[in-house]
């Protein structure tokens, strides 16, 4: 397929490890950042990360409960493991829905949500999933990355009132 190559690269933005590398480099210029550039990125630790990761750990219980076998089965390339819920339509829309929400600008939110929808397509183009699989998915981001983003601003203020973050 001429396009495997684009869905290819597509897909890695739904992977968690990703999502952790982002936040490695993060922390690692953080020390380099002024007061309000900290203040900005304290989202991605308290908000984001803990909404991808929890959103990550959720689908892997589920797809452990519901067993449903990949669309690819017997296939060279496909996962070992079991299609129901799409983890990366989770991971994604879980970034997503925390960035819409925090960022509060209207490119910005299109983009990702553009980009959240073409990571869940990409794993049904890939024949790694089906249509449920990413939809329960994304409804399992969602829900995930919204209580992450109605528990950062009182985290937050906890967090300045202990002096942890400015």
């Amino acid at each position: 397929m001429v396009y495997e190559g684009f869905w290819q690269f597509v897909s890695y933005f739904g992977d968690v490890q990703y999502w952790i590398g982002l936040t490695v480099a993060s922390l690692i210029i953080y020390p380099l950042l002024s007061r309000k550039d900290k203040h900005k990125l304290s989202w991605i630790v308290l908000a984001m990360l803990p909404a991808v990761l929890i959103s990550h750990q959720v689908v892997s219980v589920l797809k452990a409960f519901f067993e449903v076998a990949r669309p690819c089965l017997g296939l060279i390339d496909c996962p070992a493991s079991y299609s129901f819920p799409s983890g990366h339509a989770a991971v994604i829309f879980a970034f997503a829905i925390v960035t819409t929400l925090m960022a509060k600008n209207k490119i910005i939110s299109a983009l990702v949500i553009v980009l959240a929808f073409l990571v869940s397509l990409s794993r049904v183009f890939l024949n790694y999933h089906t249509f449920p699989d990413i939809g329960f998915g994304a409804v399992v981001g969602l829900a995930i990355g919204f209580l992450f983003y109605l528990a950062y601003k009182p985290i937050h203020v906890f967090l300045e009132k202990k002096k942890i973050v400015p």
